[in-house]
């Protein structure tokens, strides 16, 4: 059988209150109406879940108020949730990110969501910018944190911080004992890049900055992508967003550039026609952040 929630709060009622008049106040009704459609429950049930004169619970009765209690909290809490979810306080993110916002922007992000919005839960997937780009457009992520992700009209973003470039070296290299230097210096080496059919943009912001300093290098692209698995020798060296300096992969050092380089953005992005409804929160938390 069938029995609505609000039989359940009568039942509930009664039992808390001790009579059938003190629950009919506390539920803003006539106390005839209450006893009736509590009778008819116990003959729906056929089991009698109060004794009367005076009114106590069965043990049924203590059976069905315990499930019943349980049953409510359950209801209840399903009700704040789905106005929560609404409000955009509560709910499921889909955060997608480049490797080189794992070691400040994600976790930093995700504190202060936590703080702010304990009830969001953001799921968290590192990608390569070009997947990025693709799981946007097809809905597959809400928002994803990159630096390369192409300037289009659908998509809105946040710059969170805009980061010098550093130079990466093995720790052979000759000038690996030096804190800062001009691109002249390494004159000779290679430019390990990363691999443009991972991060097309990226990787030519990156040549192109370079080379807007008059110096041009040999490219050799990485031969396993992925920052974490930077493999670098004597006469090659790499630049990367001065976040990245204090997370390097074992056996290189970062050096200081003299030169004046342009900055490389990490932007928060989204789609603008997003209904997420937790996705605002997202980028309030984010334009807290923003350097």
């Amino acid at each position: 059988m069938t029995i609505e929630l609000r039989l359940l709060r009568y039942v509930v009622a009664v039992a808390d209150e001790g009579g059938f008049q003190k629950a009919a106040d506390r539920l803003h009704m006539a106390q005839p109406p209450l006893s009736r459609q509590i009778a008819a429950l116990e003959r729906d049930l056929g089991v009698r879940l109060f004794e009367r004169r005076p009114t106590r619970l069965t043990e049924p009765g203590k059976v069905f108020v315990e499930g019943a209690r349980e049953l409510l909290a359950e209801a209840d809490a399903l009700v704040a949730r789905t106005v929560r979810t609404a409000h955009g306080t509560a709910g499921t993110l889909r955060l997608g990110y480049v490797t080189s916002a794992a070691y400040w922007a994600v976790p930093t992000l995700l504190s202060a969501m936590g703080a702010r919005h304990p009830g969001i839960r953001v799921e968290t997937r590192e990608m390569w910018t070009a997947d990025l780009a693709t799981a946007l457009e097809r809905n597959e992520i809400d928002a994803a944190l990159s630096r390369s992700l192409p300037l289009l009209p659908h998509l809105a973003r946040l710059t969170l911080v805009r980061e010098h470039l550093v130079v990466v070296v093995a720790a052979g290299h000759r000038l690996a004992a030096r804190k800062e230097l001009s691109l002249r210096e390494l004159r000779g080496d290679t430019l390990r890049a990363v691999r443009r059919d991972i991060a097309p943009a990226f990787h030519d912001a990156l040549l192109a900055a370079l080379r807007a300093t008059g110096e041009h290098f040999p490219v050799e692209e990485e031969p396993v992508p992925g920052f974490r698995h930077l493999v670098l020798d004597e006469r090659t060296f790499t630049a990367v967003p001065q976040t990245l300096a204090r997370h390097l992969p074992p056996g290189t050092t970062a050096l200081r550039v003299r030169d004046d380089l342009p900055r490389f953005d990490l932007d928060l992005v989204w789609r603008a026609d997003s209904t997420a409804p937790p996705l605002p929160s997202l980028v309030r938390a984010a334009r807290e952040l923003a350097t």
